[in-house]
């Protein structure tokens, strides 16, 4: 805007003088004019912002008007010409609103709020030749750049397509004066100021009243589908943790403000693909948190895909076949290390972890960190747990009990009692291939070798001594482990263990919680400065009448000792 204030004088007298001689001399208006459908832009922000759609509206109509030449299709008209045509457009949905309201071009875009910053998205289509003739994207740090940007399109639109003489301006409406005003919408009535007044364009509640707490736990609103996984990280780099988590193909992002989990935004994966985890870390060191995605495709290949949030949006960085990766955080160090371990057709992971770091705009392996046949990377934490300054790979067997392993992959320590305890699965992509082939005998979806995907392990400093201890989770098996094919928990709880000389003895663990604990971390979740151990429970995986599925999130402080249960004395091992 400050590239026009020079101007700004001379261009307020020659409006002025333009206005007059057109009042006086102006021939009659023609009959007929092109005609523009604008249509509400799509806003992506859970806070209420039908204002500002409104406000984005009213500005564009009036900056594209111009008496006799242009004229802009009435909103009653606009809604009617958008009815059953989905939403948000594209160049042929925008061609085809625009044969229904009979005009000749469309204006449609959206505006994305996420964090400090703030994405205008627009778009002018030419409707006869369904083609976008304008593309407009800018992205600003606050609300006054929105009007900014609301300008910028316009002006482009009126030079490059109406051939209009910026400089000089458009036909301006009749001022005020000249005629009694009718009532008018309040919404719509100088949407610049409306904009300023509104206290900023702020991540908005989605009934904030469901969310419950106390001073020790707190639970989000239940969920109609499933919490397949979840992480925590500042994904935008302002400063404040979010919480990510993800339904089958969906990633949601909330923050926590003052006990209120509010939605930040959310995206789609394709529909080929199927969630199996995530984790968040800036292991670019750009200051944003990278979400890794890892997944499968319908073909149960292992692929992983890198979102990172550019400014606009949630794009991908990075996206690797054969792969997972997985983040873990060294509370004693204050590091978080990213690993990764390869698959192939035949064995969904195996081999050594990779510690991958960011080189040459990818991720790339520093060193390979032996694990024991069958231990996949979900399950594995590092850093010094024995206290000897030597760091461990602690790590689930394939029996889900836990492994402290030394300098090069040496057992040092395994659990009697099993630990964990998840349903996500997998299977090779050469035993799906199998499956698909003409006359195979095996049509059932249950194989009888599963992949199992491992639950976490954290590591962290629960006694604030510098030193890690280990939390688990310990979710019930009603099968005992009999039925190898099917897990069915109907409770969980957390455990922590830390190092005594002999092995792992277990400090504490919560009380039972209901339900399935599918994932859980440990991060600053409500942004007062204290982590927290935040956790996912399915509460049903499908009504067997309705098929609803319900599940939420908690949040717990691991300090709080009045929450903690003793722990049952781990036996001696000699």
């Amino acid at each position: 805007m400050n590239r026009r204030n020079p101007h700004r004088m001379r261009r307020t007298l020659v409006r002025l003088a333009v206005v007059l001689v057109t009042a006086l001399v102006a021939p009659p208006l023609q009959a007929e004019g092109l005609r523009v459908l604008v249509v509400p832009f799509t806003i992506h922000a859970e806070q209420d912002l039908t204002f500002l759609q409104k406000g984005i509206t009213a500005m564009l109509s009036t900056r594209l008007t111009d008496a006799g030449k242009v004229a802009i299709v009435e909103q009653s008209e606009a809604l009617e010409a958008l009815a059953d045509i989905p939403r948000p457009l594209n160049r042929e949905t925008a061609a085809e609103a625009g044969r229904r309201a009979g005009a000749q071009f469309v204006a449609f875009g959206s505006l994305t709020v996420f964090g400090g910053s703030i994405s205008t998205d627009a778009r002018f289509a030419d409707v006869a030749t369904n083609t976008i003739i304008v593309s407009f994207n800018e992205t600003g740090q606050n609300h006054g750049d929105v009007i900014t940007h609301v300008n910028t399109f316009a002006e482009a639109v009126n030079t490059r397509v109406f051939g209009r003489d910026q400089t000089v301006g458009a036909s301006q409406p009749k001022p005020p004066e000249a005629a009694p005003a009718p009532p008018v919408d309040q919404s719509q009535v100088n949407p610049e100021k409306k904009i300023w007044q509104s206290g900023g364009m702020r991540i908005g509640a989605t009934d904030p009243d469901l969310d419950t707490s106390d001073a020790a736990i707190w639970r989000s609103r239940r969920f109609k589908f499933q919490i397949k996984c979840l992480t925590l990280g500042d994904v935008d780099g302002d400063g404040q943790t979010e919480t990510v988590f993800a339904s089958d193909r969906e990633v949601l992002i909330f923050r926590s403000v003052d006990r209120r989990f509010l939605k930040v935004t959310t995206f789609e994966l394709d529909t080929t693909v199927t969630i199996v985890g995530l984790d968040a870390a800036d292991i670019n060191g750009n200051g944003r948190a990278e979400i890794f995605i890892n997944c499968r495709s319908k073909q149960y290949v292992p692929q992983v895909i890198v979102m990172e949030w550019n400014g606009a949006a949630f794009a991908s960085i990075h996206e690797e076949r054969f792969w997972f990766y997985r983040v873990s955080r060294d509370a004693k160090t204050k590091h978080a290390r990213l690993f990764g371990q390869k698959g192939r057709t035949d064995a969904v992971m195996m081999g050594p972890a990779h510690h991958l770091a960011w080189t040459e705009g990818g991720y790339q392996s520093q060193a390979a960190v032996p694990l024991p046949k069958g231990v996949n990377v979900f399950g594995m934490a590092y850093g010094d747990v024995t206290r000897d300054g030597v760091e461990n790979v602690v790590v689930f067997d394939r029996k889900n009990h836990i492994q402290v392993l030394g300098p090069g992959g040496r057992e040092e320590w395994r659990s009697f009692e099993p630990f964990g305890g998840g349903r996500t699965w997998m299977i090779t992509v050469e035993e799906y291939r199998n499956s698909q082939k003409e006359g195979y005998l095996y049509n059932d979806p249950m194989p009888d070798d599963f992949f199992w995907v491992s639950q976490r392990i954290i590591l962290v400093d629960i006694n604030q001594e510098g030193q890690n201890a280990v939390i688990v989770v310990h979710n019930e098996d009603i099968t005992k482990g009999v039925m190898a094919r099917q897990r069915m928990y109907r409770q969980g709880r957390f455990e922590c263990l830390a190092w005594d000389n002999l092995g792992l003895a277990g400090l504490w663990r919560t009380r039972k919680f209901a339900g399935y604990i599918s994932d859980y971390n440990l991060g600053d979740f409500d942004n007062d400065g204290r982590d927290e151990l935040v956790f996912a429970v399915i509460k049903r995986t499908g009504d067997p009448v309705t098929g609803q599925k319900k599940s939420y999130l908690v949040s717990w402080d691991p300090y709080r000792r009045e929450q903690q249960e003793p722990a049952e004395p781990a036996p001696i091992e000699f």
